[in-house]
């Protein structure tokens, strides 16, 4: 959740009812983090269900290499519990940045489906 603003509770709400209380607790990342870090890198991506298959293609990755790894049932539901906050704070991040960073020290990059910079 790093980097995330908290938004207000109608936002979230609206999004899911769960995320009130990320929301809450967003307001101390700042002062417990956020606030110590200069520079941010953010990784912008055009369509938050590609995380579903990058997670995906880890865990194959980890059982072929014979480790423990979730299966694709366990996946979906694994990246589903971050996609409420995806949809809620993304926006945000990508059009503002963190909360009390500079545009100067923020560096944004913007990845494909295959995780290829573009631009």
């Amino acid at each position: 959740m790093l980097g995330f603003k908290p938004l207000s509770s109608e936002v979230v709400k609206a999004v899911d009812p769960q995320l009130e209380a990320v929301n809450r607790n967003l307001e101390s990342y700042y002062d417990a983090w956020e606030m110590f870090i200069g520079s941010w890198i953010i990784i912008k991506v055009d369509d938050t269900q590609w995380v579903y298959e990058w997670r995906l293609q880890a865990e194959i990755a980890m059982r072929e290499d014979g480790k423990p790894g979730m299966s694709d049932e366990e996946v979906a539901d694994f990246v589903s519990r971050y996609m409420p906050a995806y949809k809620a704070y993304l926006p945000v991040l990508y059009s503002d940045g963190p909360r009390g960073s500079k545009p100067e020290h923020t560096l944004v990059v913007e990845v494909d489906e295959n995780r290829n910079p573009l631009g």
